[in-house]
């Protein structure tokens, strides 16, 4: 059964399915930061927070090119509901860590409650990770080239929402209830979505057979693992430097090389390397690797800025988020409806890119006294242009690659990804290399006015990322004397300036990530989307091949494209 050739409800129907799995994914990624200090008072286990975010961004990257490449083999329909069932069952032990039976059975194995939750994210990552490869997969199985633009668009809205209203709701069900309900709260989502999907969704058509490409798979797994942890851990748990970080690379590096070379030989490769001979394909990646590296890479500092420097609350931090991700919602959903009415959409993706390196520019010029109102706009300025740069490479490469969407969309999806983890490790390490040696500078210069403080503080400065974790700035104001308040003052006005100029130099390095993207998005090549394309082995199909055949050439009043309404048969 042919997607497409389903009627505009059920399609309709579908969608609808298809938005509350994105949307129980996207929530997954925002929902959990307020409720950490909760999680960690009640498990323990504070050295390994980092590893709850960790473990889902490794699994759910490894599993989108895996699934994308399965389900253009035998069928969305059960990889999608199994995605989503996976993505519960870690829901449900997220929620019952280091609670109940699980804690009963685990706990005397060696298995603590933070390990327990940590292995529970894997599991929703492996779960989100087939969500997010077939969901927009789905969308170019559904409907036609021109009119995925306007439905690709409130994809990309629903991330946009997610990021606005997730720490919100996360905040309120941790304060409400408990932070466990942040993860239960998936399943009556997850299983509407389920339940909207299994009616709706023919069954995939059986019958041909294919070859799963298990080494390509095996040494993309092997290769991924290493990389993502060396770009995760780079930074903060090791030195860069270190035999640790070093090692990790250079093993992903040769596990990588190895899968390039399988998938050159593989009959059905996981990542075809032919699609990079490509140049719509090719440069495509090199933009979204690029643009993630600078988006993601710097975007992360805001909320840091806005706590430390213009003392608002973790809360009122998020909300002066809010502007940017509707201006993202609003970009992304006009930008889908421009391309379904022109089926343009290289001069859209060139004019995002300009508008976004325009906002990260601005924010690389901000300082201490930098206002709100200034601030936001810059903000809506990178949402925008975000935004509209959100459902595009997936409308433009599913038209190109009709019969391998899945394996195109996935790719779309993991060099986004891949971008957006090296941007956080890359300029989290320039940010904070950054921080120490201003805030060093400004101490000694300051030294006269710090008294005998000064040397202690210059200790601190040589790792000054410690003061801003939880706790950090109270830890340092307890060991100064009652009667320090200059110099505490004075430290805290070189702290401040210190980190503006630190994170203004990350988004300039963003910025400049943000123009190479903006020069490659030039040499992407265009492809005219086409109003309607004709699926393989339809009516339309034959009697186009038979009039080539038989060197017919039809009237100009009698089309060659012909209607065929679709059926319900599964």
């Amino acid at each position: 059964m042919i997607l497409r050739e389903l009627p505009q409800r059920r399609k309709m129907t579908i969608f609808g399915g298809v938005l509350l799995a994105l949307l129980l994914g996207a929530l997954d990624q925002t929902i959990v930061g307020p409720a950490m200090p909760e999680i960690v008072r009640e498990l323990g286990g504070l050295e390994l927070l980092a590893w709850i975010f960790t473990i889902y961004s490794l699994t759910s990257t490894i599993a989108v090119p895996l699934v994308g490449k399965l389900s253009d083999l035998y069928g969305r329909k059960w990889f999608y509901v199994g995605g989503i069932s996976l993505f519960m069952v870690g829901s449900v032990m997220c929620g019952l860590a280091g609670y109940g039976l699980m804690n009963a059975w685990l706990e005397p194995l060696g298995v603590t409650p933070m390990i327990q939750l940590i292995i529970a994210r894997g599991i929703q990552g492996l779960g989100g990770g087939a969500m997010m490869a077939n969901g927009m997969a789905v969308v170019g199985d559904l409907f036609e080239p021109r009119e995925r633009g306007k439905y690709q668009g409130f994809t990309g809205a629903i991330f946009g929402l997610a990021s606005a209203v997730g720490p919100v709701i996360g905040g309120l069900l941790t304060d409400a209830a408990s932070w466990r309900w942040i993860f239960l709260v998936n399943i009556p989502l997850g299983l509407l979505a389920i339940g909207v999907l299994l009616y709706a969704m023919p069954k995939p058509e059986t019958g041909q057979q294919h070859s799963i490409d298990w080494w390509g798979a095996t040494a993309l797994v092997v290769g991924l693992v290493p990389l993502l942890l060396a770009l995760n851990w780079g930074g903060s748990d090791y030195a860069w430097n270190s035999a640790m970080i070093i090692g990790l690379l250079a093993v992903a590096a040769v596990v990588l090389i190895g899968f390039v070379l399988i998938e050159r030989r593989a009959g059905e490769p996981i990542i075809d390397m032919g699609l990079f001979r490509d140049r719509a394909f090719s440069m495509s990646m090199l933009v979204l690797f690029l643009s993630g590296v600078g988006m993601f890479g710097s975007i992360m500092f805001l909320p840091l800025f806005m706590q430390i420097v213009q003392g608002a609350s973790a809360a009122s931090s998020g909300s002066l988020m809010t502007p940017m991700m509707i201006a993202m919602v609003t970009g992304s959903i006009l930008c889908g409806q421009i391309i379904s009415r022109t089926g343009r959409y290289k001069w859209l993706g060139a004019t995002g890119l300009a508008v976004a390196t325009a906002g990260m520019f601005a924010l690389s010029q901000i300082a201490v006294d930098t206002t709100r109102l200034a601030l936001v706009g810059y903000m809506v300025l990178i949402g925008i242009g975000v935004g509209v740069t959100m459902p595009l490479f997936a409308i433009a490469l599913q038209s190109q690659f009709q019969t391998r969407i899945g394996e195109v969309t996935a790719a779309v999806q993991f060099f986004r990804s891949i971008g957006g983890t090296v941007g956080v490790a890359l300029l989290g390490g320039v940010m904070n290399a950054a921080f120490a040696r201003n805030l060093q500078e400004l101490l000694v210069r300051d030294a006269g006015k710090l008294g005998g403080a000064a040397p202690m503080l210059e200790k601190l400065a040589e790792q000054p990322a410690k003061l801003l974790n939880a706790g950090g700035l109270e830890k340092l104001t307890a060991q100064l004397p009652p009667e320090a308040t200059t110099v505490l003052a004075t430290f805290m006005a070189d702290l401040k300036l210190a980190l503006t100029d630190a994170i203004a130099e990350s988004f300039l390095i963003g910025a400049g990530m943000m123009t190479l993207a903006f020069v490659a998005m030039l040499f992407v090549r265009e492809v005219p989307l086409p109003a309607r394309v004709k699926a393989p082995g339809s009516i339309e199909e034959m009697g186009g091949e038979l009039i080539a055949g038989e060197g017919i050439q039809p009237a100009e009043h009698e089309p060659v494209l012909i209607e065929v309404d679709g059926d319900e048969r599964d």
